[in-house]
């Protein structure tokens, strides 16, 4: 054989090799996830990408904005999948950026807990019957109490209008959240969507609460140092669990409660986005990440509830009240800080 029959040989052999190549990168499945630290770890990320022959490529975000920022700026083309809270899809499905779930590829949604199963019950995950976010991973804003000051344990958010505990009350300075469980508490069941009349009688109620309030916090650290140098009953745990977490690791005396009237709660789902390149691998995710074994790592890993097993402690059938936009942020804002103007008259 000459020498350019060889060099002709190898050079056709070189190129059967990189078409070749070629194909199988054409062929090998990407997944694309735009997601919060803890909810695509590595393990996980490895465990899917081996059983789907798949690449699986995660950002994480820092803020509900920079989310929008992302699939907005993109109309849903850089990512599959992503996560956001109950508060927040509804604008994504008003701009038509994401699409619904196929519910058959989600056979593990069945073993969810009682209170997740049936989507059609759960707030702001659907619109017409169709359902874009498959929940995830949750917390309540419930009440953190000290047993040693409390007793009988409370079974109502109205404690913290107890005389009782005048000056024990921490409380979270937040206006669309105060204004919400403010509204609980006066029995209103529709906490985001305020009347006018509704607006001036929860007002009112939050006035007559700030006789008892020691203090107010904005990070759950701060709340922590604050109990421990003062004499702290009850707390509104705007953190729920992971502040629940923090103070028995500080060997406070401490139970968490949510009360009858319901608590506020986060709930983040999973979305698909508009741009999704491969709808069958983004579900497959979604159904595995929402099996026992991982969602327990969760909330093992982070303190927070997941939706397959249930939290040490928590009444499964407890009512919770996800976070949905509310009317006016804007004018929750202004009352709030009426509210403590006239606090301090």
């Amino acid at each position: 054989m000459t020498l350019t029959k060889r060099l002709t040989i190898s050079l056709l052999g070189a190129i059967a090799v990189a078409v070749t190549a070629g194909l199988h990168a054409a062929e090998a499945k990407e997944l694309r996830i735009l997601t919060w630290q803890g909810y695509a770890d590595d393990d996980w990320v490895a465990e899917f990408s081996k059983a789907n022959d798949a690449q699986v490529k995660v950002v994480y975000a820092q803020t509900d904005d920079e989310i929008w920022s992302k699939i907005k700026g993109s109309d849903g083309a850089d990512f599959d999948l992503m996560s956001v809270n109950t508060s927040e899809l509804q604008r994504y499905v008003d701009a038509g950026l994401v699409q619904p779930h196929d519910m058959a590829k989600l056979p593990n949604q069945k073993g969810t807990l009682p209170q997740f199963n049936d989507l059609t019950k759960v707030g702001g995950v659907g619109r017409d019957g169709k359902i874009y976010g498959i929940p995830f991973a949750f917390d309540s804003i419930g009440l953190i109490y000290d047993t040693n000051k409390v007793s009988p344990a409370p079974d109502s958010i109205n404690i913290l209008w107890d005389p009782k505990y005048k000056g024990k009350i921490l409380a979270y300075d937040a206006s669309a959240h105060n204004f919400s469980y403010g509204a609980l508490a006066a029995g209103i069941d529709h906490p985001f969507k305020l009347s006018a009349d509704e607006f001036g009688k929860v007002k009112q109620k939050l006035i007559d609460v700030q006789k008892n309030i020691l203090s107010y916090y904005q990070s759950a650290d701060e709340a922590l140092k604050i109990y421990q140098t003062n004499d702290v009953a009850l707390i509104f745990a705007n953190f729920g669990h992971q502040q629940l977490t923090g103070m028995l690791k500080a060997n406070a005396p401490v139970k968490y409660v949510v009360p009858k009237e319901g608590a506020l709660a986060w709930l983040d789902t999973w979305n698909i986005t508009k741009g999704c390149k491969d709808k069958d691998l983004a579900e497959a995710w979604v159904n595995f990440v929402i099996q026992k074994k991982i969602s327990q790592a969760l909330t093992d890993r982070n303190g927070f509830g997941n939706t397959v097993t249930p939290l040490t402690g928590d009444d499964p059938n407890q009512k919770l009240v996800w976070l949905l936009p509310v009317e006016d942020f804007q004018k929750r804002s202004d009352l709030w800080n009426e509210v403590k103007a006239a606090a301090q008259q």
